[in-house]
């Protein structure tokens, strides 16, 4: 039996890390949009490198085993060089890579991603033959059997297997964690509605939350606050909605939190979003209330993005308990308030 399988992309990662870039910006009242520019037709010299694994199914499994839960990944990749290196990672890191599907029809996906001198990043991705997931691929018996089960985000082919996959685990009596994709948000609260209502915890940031529930942006808190409630309702038993360097809101249909990002250098802001889903569900499974299951997302997070990689930096369970506690001074608490709408 396993603590948690998780299920979703996985890919190659070529880093590049590149300080001659710039950063051009449009914002209007409501949204600001923002450009990786590079010299057109120029020759860029690069800072650094690095190639590593990815993918949400493998960032989130590398957390799940440095932090001691016995941890399955499940995906499918191509029977070639690149899922060799994908299989090999893993294994090394602690986890059980039975329930991957190699195919010969379609190579392991491959992603190119830009850090550029902010530390955040512009990602190319080819997702591969982990679009092409189908029932067959699928783990079912022991999907049964695990405690957890964490969807990443699912795309193409694949896209239909979310639903599935949610549903059959809520009616084994598997808590289950998601973490959708952009093509997931496209169906709306509608579409979404079955795998909704399996969520024992959904992570999504602030502006999926706003395109998957429709509301309008308003300046202040309220609109947060209403969506977050609004994913609760549609039947999950909680709802985690990151808001980049601002840290985290979360909701568990009593309390509402913010939890403020840890201070840190950023290097590179690649896996920050597996790296605190990932520690927030281990402090879920332990035990943990939700806000205190955040703040070891948030140590986990910040671990990470002062490192270059997505998976550098990944904290054990006992080194992000020790972060958290280092960190609970005034000027980092979280905030907590009560829904006062619940009986209205």
């Amino acid at each position: 039996m396993f603590d948690i399988i998780t299920a979703g992309s996985a890919t190659e990662d070529v880093f590049v890390n590149i300080d001659e870039t710039q950063l051009i910006s449009f914002e209007d009242a409501d949204n600001r949009t923002d450009y990786l520019a590079l010299s057109y037709g120029a020759k860029i010299s690069v800072d650094s490198t690095m190639l590593d694994t990815g993918g949400g199914s493998v960032n989130t499994a590398a957390t799940f085993a440095e932090m001691g839960l016995k941890t399955a990944a499940c995906s499918k990749i191509g029977r070639d060089l690149t899922g060799n290196r994908v299989i090999e990672d893993l294994e090394e890191r602690g986890v059980d890579t039975s329930l991957f599907v190699q195919c010969t029809e379609h190579p392991t996906g491959i992603s190119v991603i830009l850090t550029g001198f902010t530390g955040d990043r512009t990602i190319l991705v080819s997702r591969g033959a982990a679009t092409h997931i189908c029932d067959e691929d699928i783990p079912w018996g022991q999907i049964a059997e695990a405690r957890w089960l964490y969807i990443g985000s699912l795309h193409g082919e694949s896209g239909a297997m979310l639903g599935k996959l949610a549903r059959f685990a809520g009616e084994q009596g598997v808590r289950v964690a998601i973490n959708p994709g952009s093509s997931q948000f496209q169906q709306g609260m509608e579409g979404l509605g079955e795998t909704l209502g399996q969520a024992t915890v959904m992570f999504l940031n602030r502006a999926e939350a706003y395109q998957l529930t429709g509301i309008e942006p308003l300046r202040g808190p309220s609109d947060e606050r209403q969506m977050l409630r609004m994913l609760h309702q549609a039947g999950c038993q909680n709802v985690v909605m990151t808001v980049g360097a601002a840290g985290s809101w979360g909701y568990d249909g009593h309390s509402f939190f913010t939890i403020p990002a840890y201070p840190t250098e950023v290097v590179s802001t690649v896996g920050a979003g597996d790296a605190f889903a990932a520690a927030c569900v281990v402090g879920l499974h332990k035990g943990l209330q939700l806000n205190e299951a955040m703040r070891i997302g948030a140590a986990n997070a910040a671990s990470v993005v002062s490192q270059f990689g997505a998976k550098e930096g990944i904290l054990s369970w006992q080194e992000a308990r020790d972060f958290v506690k280092t960190h609970l001074d005034s000027s980092h608490q979280d905030q907590q308030c009560q829904d006062g709408s619940r009986n209205n």
